[in-house]
């Protein structure tokens, strides 16, 4: 076990013997990476043993239910390991290298498949998946039946047998015809990259784009493009106060497209780039209260395009009965407007009074409230990235 996790289980807070088990079976270096990612801290002293656990869990493929035998084994590079804790009788061989164990079954059943037979995927449940129409035999097969093979979920080959419609049809005549070649179906070959291995394409190509964007050199009006196109990304989720009748997912793709030409090339002019800007802008700042509310960065965005000129008239009787008595007599200031005896005439007065003019409540100007900013700059400010080792 690492050093480090030793050293805090020393003081008390120590996992279960399931988890220090699965721990212990992974190597230093995987342990060391899972460390640096759960380990405690001042605010959270308390270790989440399930989490180290669970990244360092690993699929175990069991050599009883291998189907391939030492050349399948040896071209595979598949390295069979005891099982300590498994009872002296059983074979409790096993290899943690899920890809090669499976490349290897998928090229045995490609070896071993019947003359009438397929290779078959599962679904999500582990289920044989079966041609279309294809009818399930339980029973005795005949000789014009098709054979289905298939890896489990525990990555043992299974068989099954099935029945296409015209076969069984014509089962009869088959069988007399000396069980005559029908179509089959096509198997579907192994893909030429696993899925463990698009997962580590997956880890590589964004390494690779976040030390770009670090360091490259990009042109401003690019720098502005990708900023525009990060905002449609798939994992990017904005709630927006610009309304519209867009579709989830829909919205800031709209802008993003414009920026390609007609071969699916990324190229653009000038005069492009500041509309899909403007529009990314518009659909992600908001100061509507609820959840679409983006905070003092509008604000402090408004301000900085002179937004308070755009502001509507506030001298109406929708926006003016929202005042108190002192706020409502304050908006008279510096306007003939005198305060009345009564709320509503002093209102009235006011909305007769700027029913050709305008009006724009204080309350409303893009002027960030001071505290407020500093609190979020100084939640936000870059702090000094702990050292990992």
């Amino acid at each position: 076990v690492l050093p480090a996790m030793l050293d805090h289980m020393a003081k008390g807070d120590m996992p279960d013997e399931r988890q220090l088990r699965t721990i212990a079976a992974a190597s230093l270096d995987e342990q060391k990476e899972v460390w640096k990612a759960n380990k405690p801290s001042k605010g959270d002293p308390q270790v989440s043993w399930w989490s180290v656990a669970n990244a360092l869990a690993k699929t175990r493929m069991y050599a009883r239910d291998a189907s391939f035998g030492n050349d399948l084994r040896e071209a595979y590079g598949i390295a069979w390991v005891e099982d300590l804790f498994a009872p002296a009788d059983q074979d409790s061989r096993y290899t943690t290298d899920v890809d090669a164990f499976l490349g290897a079954q998928q090229e045995w059943m490609t070896q071993n498949l019947p003359k009438k037979g397929v290779i078959a995927e599962v679904s999500n449940y582990g289920e044989v998946k079966l041609p279309p129409k294809a009818e399930r035999v339980y029973g005795t097969p005949k000789k014009s039946d098709h054979t289905a093979m298939y890896l489990d979920r525990e990555g043992k080959v299974k068989t099954v047998h099935f029945r296409m419609p015209e076969a069984k049809k014509k089962a009869k005549a088959a069988e007399e015809a000396g069980g005559a070649d029908e179509t089959l179906v096509v198997s579907k070959p192994r893909p030429d990259v696993t899925r463990k291995g698009v997962e580590m394409i997956g880890d590589l190509r964004t390494d690779a784009l976040h030390e770009a964007l670090s360091r490259a050199p990009i042109e401003d009006d690019t720098l502005l493009a990708l900023l525009v196109l990060a905002f449609a990304g798939q994992n990017v989720r904005v709630d927006s106060g610009a309304g519209g009748d867009h579709s989830y997912g829909r919205r800031f793709p709209r802008h993003a497209a414009t920026l390609f030409d007609a071969e699916g090339k990324f190229a653009f002019d000038t005069d492009t780039l500041r509309i899909a800007a403007r529009g990314v802008l518009i659909d992600v700042l908001s100061c509507r209260e609820g959840m679409s509310k983006s905070g003092v960065v509008a604000l402090v965005a408004g301000c900085a395009i002179g937004a308070d000129g755009f502001l509507a008239n506030m001298g109406t009787e929708d926006f003016l009965s929202c005042l108190s008595r002192p706020a409502l007599e304050g908006s008279c200031a510096d306007t003939p407007v005198l305060p009345r005896a009564r709320v509503k005439d002093t209102r009235a007065a006011l909305v007769e009074h700027f029913k050709e003019g305008h009006f724009v409540h204080p309350a409303a100007l893009f002027a960030p409230d001071a505290i407020s900013l500093a609190e979020w700059l100084a939640k936000s400010a870059v702090t000094e990235v702990e050292d990992d080792d």
